[in-house]
């Protein structure tokens, strides 16, 4: 058992490190338009690695910074991403060291493509909450967003995780033109299946940072979408969501991920980690820091980790050129 020597790491709003979310790797079987940009050659439809100066840690290095950032802040909770973390070869071995380390709640981010196969393990390690990237119902918009031919196998895995008992929340990135055709398909797809639906505004990463972003579409535009065909409640939010809730009056629950409409940087808990071993405490900083030198002096960590507290951003979220491929979902 881990002895946590805490120390108040907190900013002048109150918000500490609560959640820690690591991207595994930079490779995925997707490439998404909002990750990718359009001229982007020789891709593979099954792994996508990014160019890097900085070789991915090994599961052990993951375990020893974990265990590090763990005991100075108490994390609370752990999400893995990627990329797509289903292609992460040590993935359940790091999952149950993970759990040594004495962190039991452990989330998953994926786009499900493999999930039908690995539902059942996921949720017998120890993971019993995952998202699951979906942004149309449509097989063609869908398959025209990720430029994967297949991606019929999506809806398996969801189906996959519901069976097993996880609390499978479902995140849809909307674009004008592309798949705001799919809000209402989408909803009640969710709805039938008993989960959540998170619709998200496009945010300004990687490549659309420097662009007019006229794909963006605005919460306001969701939700009008939405009330056409049902009425809608708001729902209480939760400390540091991302997500703002509405029920439906068909039964569905959803939320809207409002980065530009409804920023919730205010009380955001959450640290970042890539496959490289560099830590972020804001996306809209683009410059990590590598904690590795620092995990044995808990002085010098400390102050590393009140450095990138204090580049969490008051009100909103002003863009970066990280791209969400190398920095995770």
């Amino acid at each position: 058992m881990v002895i946590l020597r805490m120390v108040k790491l907190e900013d002048n709003l109150g918000r500490r490190f609560e959640k820690l979310r690591i991207s595994l790797l930079n490779s995925c079987n997707f490439s998404c338009v909002y990750c990718v940009a359009e001229n982007f050659q020789n891709i593979s439809t099954d792994t996508l690695r990014l160019s890097t100066a900085d070789r991915p840690l090994t599961p052990d290095e993951f375990i020893r910074l974990i265990e590090a950032v763990h005991r100075l802040t108490g994390l609370k909770s752990i999400r893995l991403t990627g990329g797509e973390p289903l292609l992460y070869s040590d993935l359940f071995p790091l999952i149950n060291h993970i759990q040594k380390i004495g962190i039991s709640d452990i989330r998953l981010t994926t786009n499900a493509y493999y999930l039908k196969e690995k539902a059942s393990k996921l949720f017998d390690a120890g993971i019993k909450s995952i998202n699951i990237s979906v942004d149309a119902v449509d097989q063609d918009i869908f398959n025209s967003i990720s430029r994967h031919p297949n991606t019929a196998r999506v809806f398996s895995g969801i189906e996959a995780a519901v069976k097993t008992g996880m609390d499978v929340k479902l995140n849809a990135v909307i674009m004008r033109g592309k798949n705001d055709s799919q809000i209402i398909p989408l909803l009640e797809y969710a709805t039938e299946l008993g989960v959540r639906i998170r619709f998200l505004e496009l945010m300004k990463m990687g490549h659309l940072y420097h662009s007019e972003n006229g794909l963006f579409f605005s919460e306001k535009e969701i939700l009008a979408i939405i009330q056409e065909k049902y009425p809608i409640e708001s729902l209480p939010r939760g400390h540091a969501e991302t997500a703002n809730y509405w029920r439906a009056s068909n039964g569905g629950i959803f939320g809207i991920i409002a980065n530009e409409s409804t920023p919730f940087c205010h009380d955001c808990n959450r640290l970042r980690m890539d496959s490289n071993g560099f830590f972020y405490g804001c996306l809209s900083n683009a410059h990590g820091e590598k904690l590795s030198e620092y995990i044995d002096d808990d002085f010098l960590l400390t102050e590393k980790l009140r450095g990138l507290l204090r580049l969490k951003q008051p009100v909103k979220f002003h863009g970066s050129e990280l791209s969400m491929r190398n920095i995770g979902g």
